[in-house]
Parts: C-alpha cells; structure tokens; sequence
C-alpha cells in the first residue's frame, strides 16, 4: 500500500458498532508524523487509566491512547439507536514549565489531530453505508494543565451513532408461566 493511499474501512464492524481503537490503532501505525514524534499508541481506561501508558514511560515520551471506555445512550424516540463517544488522548512529555517546548508540542498535536480527520471524513462515508453515523463534529481539546509531570494533552471524542433493534424477542426472556 502506498503511503497516500486510503486506509479503507477494512477494521471489523462488530455487532452493528465501529472499533474505533482498532481503526485509530492502525492509522497511527501509518501516519508519518506520528512515527517522526515517536508516538506510542496505548489502550487505557478513561484520562485517570493511562495502564498502559505509565509502564511504557521510560521507553517513550509521546502517546496516543484510546480509551476503552465510552458515554453513550439509546434513543427510543423515532426510529432507535444507540450513541457512544469514543475519547482519544495525545500526550507529549517536554521540560516542565517549558512554555515554548508546551507550545511546540500541542502545534504537534493539532496538526496529528487534522490529519486523523482527514482520513476519518472517509472512514465517515464507508460506514454510513452500514447505517453506522460518526458525527461531523468532532471536538479538539487541549488539557490546561501539564501532564505525566511536566507534558501537554490534548483529546478528542468521536461521537458514533447506530441503529438499535429493540424488537421483543421471547427467547431472551424465562417464561415465568404469566401471559401478557
């Protein structure tokens, strides 16, 4: 596959839902900048979970972690569906109280960040055909504070929509003997 090449929607689709850690996984395995900044890409539980990413501190600066985690709802009214967001974390390590080399950093991250989206926007179109909807705004936010003592983070959610059947089936349901 050549590098400007898309990366298609090949990442599975189970259960009527995205795998977004599997998707993001394997555009930052590709993605030129990522590797340049040497990004590690980390699964964790949530921005108090970095599991994964505080054992690989002495080897790594930079992080890109995927939560395994995700708020959602279902919605009853008109036709059913379920929405979850996703959240995914970058976070560059740098000198602290280094304002320049913070700077730096989240310059880094934004310009990750747009490259993402645009190979997202694509991804977009191939699910809508598997009536899977990522919304068309996907918010960017930068963390005031510094990170893993002395770093900068920033975030983004991918909020995904699908259907839902909330058809009655009676076999996932003991008879209990009473009619309805």
């Amino acid at each position: 596959m050549k590098d400007q090449d898309y990366i298609p929607a090949s990442v599975p689709v189970l259960d009527g839902s995205w795998n977004a850690t599997a998707f993001f996984e394997r555009l930052l395995a590709k993605n030129k900048l990522a590797k340049h900044y040497g990004f590690r890409f980390c699964r964790v539980s949530g921005l108090e979970g970095f599991e994964e990413a505080l054992q690989q501190m002495q080897k790594t600066i930079n992080f890109f972690c995927v939560s395994d985690v995700s708020d959602g709802y279902t919605d009853l009214e008109n036709t059913p569906a379920t929405r979850k967001v996703k959240t995914i974390f970058m976070a560059m390590r740098h000198e602290a109280e280094n304002m320049d080399l913070r700077e730096q950093s989240l310059d880094i991250m934004r310009e990750l960040f747009r490259q993402l989206m645009s190979v997202l926007i694509q991804e977009r179109t191939i699910l809508q055909e598997k009536f899977i909807y990522i919304d068309s705004r996907i918010k960017f936010h930068e963390i005031e504070r510094y990170f893993f003592s002395g770093g900068s983070c920033a975030y983004f959610q991918v909020p995904v929509t699908v259907f839902t059947s909330l058809c009655y089936n009676p076999l996932e349901w003991e008879d209990d003997g009473e009619s309805n």
